[in-house]
């Protein structure tokens, strides 16, 4: 995005299944660390621009560091018990263009392939347009990261094309996918998700109708099909960038 970003706040939005609150390094960095540096701690970090850590108190010290830059807002994402299983970023912000990006996603293992990981990505959406107002929300992550290009296209998002050795990522060089959806696009897929996200969709924990069928026919995304796909493993994905 051109120009200066503007400064951003998390705020609380409550969902179905969770919701989402303000990431606060005292009372969520610690038991984040624990979640996501487990036996699984290299599939949870292996496309992200930083980590794993090697121990909590640098994680910590990071957390710290996220929460207190004006120019992003972190929204932890909790459960019923409000304990924080993952975060969501908002950063990029143009008040001028109505532009914004969703990045930094992190998903503790525990969470992925579940209704609260889909309900964070509604909530986050529904506060960019509906309470923000912007007409772009922006989705970037590693060209060969299948995870998040396959959650980018199932919420929605058009592929628009890659950025050949755009970043430096823990020194090697990446070609960095973009993705975008429109506040001319949202009402459809708001629809799609809050309907997929109502209980009534759900017998014994199983989904009856998928999103994308729910969604229909008309949806470009692309991210299956697009050319330097590296399958990463299953659930909803950790970018980012």
């Amino acid at each position: 995005m051109g120009g200066p970003s503007d400064a951003l706040s998390a705020a609380v939005l409550p969902g179905i299944w969770g919701g989402l609150r303000p990431l606060d390094c005292e009372r969520d960095a610690r038991s984040l660390f624990a979640d996501t540096h487990g036996t699984d701690i290299g599939q949870t970090w292996v496309e992200m621009k930083v980590g794993p850590f090697p121990t909590e108190a640098d994680f910590v010290k990071h957390v710290a560091e996220l929460v207190a830059d004006p120019l992003r807002a972190f929204f932890a994402v909790v459960g019923p018990d409000d304990r924080a299983v993952g975060w969501l970023c908002l950063m990029e912000a143009s008040a001028a263009h109505k532009a914004i990006e969703l990045g930094y996603v992190l998903y503790a293992p525990s969470i992925q392939r579940t209704t609260l990981a889909t309900e964070a990505f509604y909530l986050i959406m529904s506060h960019v347009f509906d309470t923000l107002g912007h007409q772009r929300l922006e989705w970037t992550c590693t060209a060969e990261n299948a995870r998040s290009r396959r959650a980018a296209d199932r919420l929605g998002f058009t592929f628009e094309g890659v950025l050949r050795s755009k970043l430096i990522l823990k020194g090697v060089t990446r070609d960095i996918a973009v993705y975008s959806l429109l506040a001319t696009e949202w009402p459809d897929v708001k629809r799609a998700m809050r309907d997929w996200l109502d209980p009534s969709n759900f017998d014994g924990g199983v989904q009856r109708l998928p999103m994308a069928t729910q969604r229909g026919a008309g949806h470009r995304g692309t991210a299956a099909s697009a050319p330097g796909v590296r399958d990463a493993g299953n659930g909803e994905a950790n970018s980012h960038l």
